[in-house]
């Protein structure tokens, strides 16, 4: 009789871990779209083409968080924005990147707030980074549960499910116009830890998912970077892109004492190979 009241305790148990499972959800979210327009407004169609100046000074920022929890630590969102920079920075067409203090898009917010930034520091363009992260929270008491020789003993356990996407616009603020973007993702599942470290391990997978979906768009970047500037080089008459360039720039060309040079050493070789043969 005593063993069949331990299965049937065990099994009840098991029962209430199975059936008594519950569900947390959390959103953090920073809108491009709302804190460009927070009027909640749209205008219409713009006909302003934008005009740069090569090489370009571009200005990158974290789109701020309005809700009261902090989500990304300031110390990984200045490690996050400094790969992000370093990936404009191999850009010949680039002069310089400067990481612009969260606090300045804090206070105010829409292109009247870009404005202010892009004369602040003499700015061609702005990056601005926006996210969505979503968790899936299931406590199951069976998750981390085992069966000793005295009963069994339960630890409550948390299993996390986290997405994350991270976009990316470069915004010309003068015509108030995307340029391009770049976006990345990442996806977990399953990570159960026990009840005294939700906190400790909700925090953790939110910043690895951070990571991941960052590395991502950082690879994209890239990729847009490369697009970007090839479009730059084409002169299409076509596109809304208008190009200038300030004194000294070469955009990448091949300058002409290079080439004077290049065919100083073609005709030397030449010669030299004329007097051999």
């Amino acid at each position: 009789m005593a063993r069949l009241f331990l299965l049937i305790s065990v099994f009840t148990l098991s029962s209430c871990a199975i059936f008594g499972e519950y569900r947390h959800r959390h959103t953090h979210t920073t809108s491009l779209v709302q804190f460009l327009y927070p009027q909640g407004k749209l205008p219409l169609e713009d006909k302003r083409n934008p005009i740069l100046n090569l090489p370009l000074r571009v200005g990158l920022a974290f789109i701020p968080d309005r809700s009261s929890k902090q989500v990304i630590s300031p110390v990984l969102k200045n490690t996050l924005l400094e790969n992000v920079k370093a990936s404009f920075g191999s850009k010949g067409y680039v002069n310089e990147i400067v990481v612009i203090p969260e606090m300045y898009l804090q206070t105010s917010q829409g292109f009247g707030t870009l404005e202010q930034i892009k004369n602040l520091y003499q700015l061609d363009v702005i990056a601005l980074v926006s996210y969505d992260q979503m968790v899936n929270a299931k406590d199951n008491l069976l998750s981390l549960s085992y069966l000793t020789i005295v009963g069994a003993y339960i630890f409550p356990g948390t299993g996390y499910q986290v997405n994350t996407m991270i976009d990316m616009a470069v915004i010309d603020v003068d015509s108030r116009s995307i340029l391009f973007r770049a976006a990345g993702t990442s996806s977990s599942k399953n990570q159960i830890v026990a009840e005294g470290y939700r906190s400790q391990a909700y925090r953790k997978r939110q910043n690895a998912e951070f990571e991941l979906a960052m590395g991502q768009m950082q690879g994209n970047l890239i990729v847009e970077l490369t697009k970007f500037e090839q479009r730059l080089g084409e002169k299409d008459p076509n596109d809304r892109i208008k190009v200038k360039h300030r004194k000294g720039y070469t955009g990448g060309s091949v300058s002409l004492f290079l080439l004077c040079l290049l065919f100083c050493m073609a005709l030397f070789k030449f010669k030299y190979e004329f007097r051999n043969n």
